[in-house]
């Protein structure tokens, strides 16, 4: 085995890297590959006895002397494999984004019977899972939670609130009427169970309520509120993994419970109410945070098991596993089974992504990195962007609607994110984001 040292105590061993070497929101540039050939390597420091393992960033308190069993097993276990880069930006990364909005928008446009408009808003929580255990994996288990959570605050809170007040307002103009429960719900993160309870109706057959469209910002609210803390208390990643894989299990378990609990006569109240509406009838297993958990789960397990190498194959049957997701359409495949079946298929897709090959160019072309960095502001304005469309230009998916939707979806989030989110960036940086700019 090869040895370095380190220039300064408690300083961090180079991570390999298969993506350019630039920072995200709560990393440090990535470092170079280093000693080829092997994804293993032990350093040490003068005088010291911590050994630290490539590729997981994790100190090990040993003796002075390497246990040499746990260096030949370690070796064998994790010779050359490559590893998603933790602390490195992947500009594909953004371009999933564009896909995941584009497909979102393009379902609520009129083409659901075409393009499903679910998948998106499951790669966006994959996506979520992946990237905030990346930077979290990234601090080796020094988690600051004061400025991780203002971090997330200041990401996510303007332009959500923005979006609450202004298009509240819009609706309430229009003679839509929204109580303040109502209100504190969206605003607090707590739309999906109050749209389960209570509901988000519009008066109007014909005009949407704008904050119908939150439910997917609450789930993932709840997720970074629980999942720094968890990681934390399970410092070793092997633990960590089976935990994230225990949580899809039990997910999918919950989900399958409820299909045969809350949809018929006299469901229990935790079942929420049950929506005449044929297409919110299974509501509870599609909006609330406990039956959407795995989505997240999924994303973060692929992070936590960096030692997955991109190969062709691999890929495939992730991409065949994604089409067969599609190939049922009764409620228990839907509702049930499609979340858990499309996560896999993504954790076997996303290395090759991510990595290598034309998708990962077309991802990272600067068009669909522009329309990522955008996709929080497009996922909220598009929605408030139907609903006037729905009042100024009916019928829905009319060229008039759809002219007038998409005007307003590119020009509401191009204010959101030049008038609320860059601005913001210098005072995220300040609290440790690296997000590019």
């Amino acid at each position: 085995m090869s040895e370095a040292k380190f220039g300064k105590r408690g300083s961090e061993p180079p991570a390999f890297n298969i993506g350019p070497s630039a920072a995200i929101e709560g990393g440090r540039p990535g470092g170079s590959c280093v000693n080829k050939g092997k994804s293993l390597l032990f350093l040490k420091k003068k005088k010291q006895k911590d050994f630290y393992m490539l590729g997981t960033g994790r100190a090990a308190a040993t003796h002075s002397k390497p246990n040499l069993i746990k260096v030949f097993f370690a070796s064998f276990f994790f010779r050359k494999k490559k590893t998603l880069p933790l602390p490195a930006y992947l500009p594909a990364l953004d371009g999933l984004r564009a896909l995941a909005i584009l497909v979102v928008i393009a379902s609520h446009c009129g083409l659901d019977h075409l393009i499903p408009g679910a998948f998106g808003v499951t790669l966006f929580f994959f996506l979520s899972g992946f990237l905030i255990t990346r930077q979290l994996l990234a601090t080796h288990g020094k988690i600051d939670f004061a400025r991780f959570y203002l971090r997330r605050a200041l990401r996510l809170m303007p332009a959500a609130t923005a979006y609450i007040l202004l298009a509240g307002a819009a609706f309430i103009a229009i003679g839509g009427h929204i109580a303040l429960p109502a209100f504190l719900a969206a605003l607090f993160h707590g739309s999906n169970f109050y749209d389960l309870v209570i509901g988000y109706h519009s008066p109007f057959p014909a005009i949407r309520h704008p904050f119908n469209i939150l439910w997917s910002l609450a789930i993932e609210e709840h997720f970074y509120l629980l999942w720094p803390a968890l990681i934390a208390l399970i410092p070793h990643r092997r633990a960590l993994f089976a935990t994230l894989l225990a949580i899809c299990g039990a997910t999918l378990l919950w989900r399958l419970t409820l299909f045969d609990l809350c949809f018929i006569p006299g469901a229990p109240a935790f079942c929420g109410s049950l929506n005449p509406n044929p297409l919110f009838t299974y509501n509870r297993l599609y909006i609330a945070t406990d039956t959407r958990l795995d989505s997240l789960a999924y994303g973060a397990a692929l992070a936590v098991a960096a030692t997955k190498s991109a190969s062709n194959p691999r890929a495939l049957v992730g991409l065949t596993l994604l089409a067969l997701s599609f190939a049922f359409s009764h409620p228990l495949a839907r509702y049930v089974f499609r979340p858990a079946i499309q996560g896999i298929g993504l954790s076997l897709l996303f290395p090759a992504l991510l990595t290598h090959g034309r998708a990962a160019q077309i991802l990272a072309h600067k068009i669909p990195v522009f329309i990522g960095r955008l996709s929080y502001s497009l996922y909220l304005w598009h929605w408030g962007a139907m609903m006037l469309a729905d009042a100024l230009a009916p019928p829905r998916f009319h060229p008039a609607w759809l002219a007038t939707t998409l005007t307003l979806t590119a020009l509401f989030a191009l204010a959101s994110y030049y008038i609320i989110e860059r601005p913001l960036l210098r005072l995220r940086r300040h609290f440790g984001s690296h997000a590019p700019s």
